[in-house]
């Protein structure tokens, strides 16, 4: 037979720990949030599109094809792939702040008496 601990344990403990557990439910609620964000700005040519993650990290780059063959120079490919992934990063990190804002927090527990 499994005892109830929470009997032998003070209200203040009891209503922390079930505090606790809320907090970390809705933390993991807003990591899940974060996890499933993908930002995907094309670049100034639209033949570039790389995925930014939630975190900021390039996790996928489209380059159209005929791109590399196509382009004016080694510098104007780069520009377009590096203003892409610049744009990319700040729509992930907008994202990210809304799935921060988003969050309801839950309130402190009282005691049981």
């Amino acid at each position: 037979m499994a005892d109830d601990w929470s009997r032998y344990t003070h209200p203040e403990t009891v209503a922390a720990l079930e505090s606790g557990q809320d907090f970390v439910h809705a933390v993991d609620d807003m990591m899940e949030r974060v996890d499933d964000i993908r930002a995907r700005r094309p670049s100034p040519s639209s033949r570039v599109i790389p995925e930014v993650d939630g975190y900021g990290r390039l996790t996928d780059l489209y380059i159209a094809p005929g791109t590399i063959a196509h382009s004016a120079g080694q510098v104007e490919l780069a520009a377009d792939i590096l203003a892409a992934i610049q744009e990319s990063t700040v729509d992930a990190a907008r994202q990210h702040r809304l799935a921060l804002q988003e969050t309801t927090w839950p309130r402190l527990r009282e005691p049981q008496a």
